[in-house]
This record gives structure tokens, sequence and C-alpha cells, in this order.
């Protein structure tokens, strides 16, 4: 979840000594051991895993996905409607019967103004929690509404708020115009294993 920046080509060096090459190649290997065993185990979300997934049967990892999203609803402070929809399996590539969870849903409130301090709660609340905060900004996207991303450092799962207003711009299509204002949620596990899964299981 982290960004990467591209910095400017170096300016060609003369050839290190062998030796120097290997303890240069040694240390680099201890710093990306270290940065694996802090990261958290959802730091790659390719399928090329950093981590040995958990057994976990499907039921089990669908009911935990629902209570991480409950995790949410109650530090964000709001108690309206929600549309909650069923959490959707998918497989984890290259992985054998590897599955990962996702879930999508979304808080509604009365304003947006509410729906703005609730993401703003969330944003406080969730560290206290065990959470990590990847990023608080404005969505790369048209309308450029505020983003939130977590990661639960115990169990893993990942976290997308965003602000999903309708457009009150007079030039927006019928389709941005439609729909309500809330917080669109998207909870998402990491990797697990359950040898009775298939892909396409559900």
């Amino acid at each position: 979840m982290t960004g990467m920046t591209y910095r400017n080509r170096p300016r060609r060096r003369a050839a290190r000594p062998a030796a120097a090459l290997a303890m240069t190649a040694l240390t680099s290997l201890i710093a990306l051991t270290s940065l694996i065993s802090t990261t958290g185990c959802t730091a790659m979300q390719d399928d090329g895993l950093d981590y040995t997934p958990r057994k976990m049967s499907v039921k089990d990892a669908k009911d935990l996905v629902r209570r991480q999203s409950s995790v949410i609803l109650d530090a964000s402070g709001l108690r309206y409607e929600t549309s909650n929809g069923s959490p959707d399996v998918s497989p984890c590539e290259k992985v054998e019967h590897g599955y990962r969870v996702k879930h999508f849903w979304k808080a509604y409130g009365p304003s947006r103004e509410v729906l703005s301090a609730a993401l703003q709660r969330l944003h406080e609340e969730l560290p206290k929690r065990g959470w990590k905060v990847y990023r608080f900004e404005k969505a790369n996207s048209k309308a450029q509404q505020m983003q939130l991303d977590v990661e639960d450092m115990k169990l893993h799962h990942t976290v997308t708020v965003e602000e999903d207003f309708v457009s009150r711009d007079p030039a927006a299509s019928k389709w941005e115009k439609a729909g309500r204002d809330g917080l669109f949620i998207t909870v998402d596990s990491p990797c697990y294993v359950d040898p009775q899964y298939r892909t396409g299981d559900q």
C-alpha cells in the first residue's frame, strides 16, 4: 500500500571490490528480512506472497471479515443505515487451495459533514485499536474525495474507506448525480488456505 518513487539515475561510479559488494549484499538481505517482519503479511497483494498463509475455513474467514467490518462501523461512530452485502471469495493465484475474502459495503449519514467527521474519527481511532494508517488524503480520482487506507497489524486485514458523495456539478452525468452520499468501505483479508476450497466456491 505504500507508494514508490523513482529517483534520478545515479552517476556511474568506479567498480567496487568483491568483498565490499558481498558485504553490501548481506546488508541488503538483512534489511529486507527486517522489512518483511515489520510491515505485515499483506505488504504484497499480487499473490507473490512474502508469508505463509494461515489455514482457515472459508466460513470462518467470512465471519472474521464481517467482524472487521463491524469494528470499522463502531469506530466511525455512525449509527445510521448501511448497505451490507455478503463477503466475496476469490482465489490466491499460485497458492494451492488459497483464497482471500473481500467485503464491500457502504455506510450512510444525515449529511456530508457527518460522514467526513466519521472518516476523520476513523483516522484518529483505528491506530488506538491496533491498526496502522498508510494513507489519509484525497483519492486519485476525478472527484478528489478523501480516502483512508489502514491495516490491522495483528490479523492483517486491510481496509479502504472513501467518501462517496454524489456529484453537485451541473455538468455531471445523470449517473454521477444518482445514488446517496456515504462512506464506501472495502475490507480485504490476507490469503488463507482451506483444503476444501476450490476456485469458484463462495
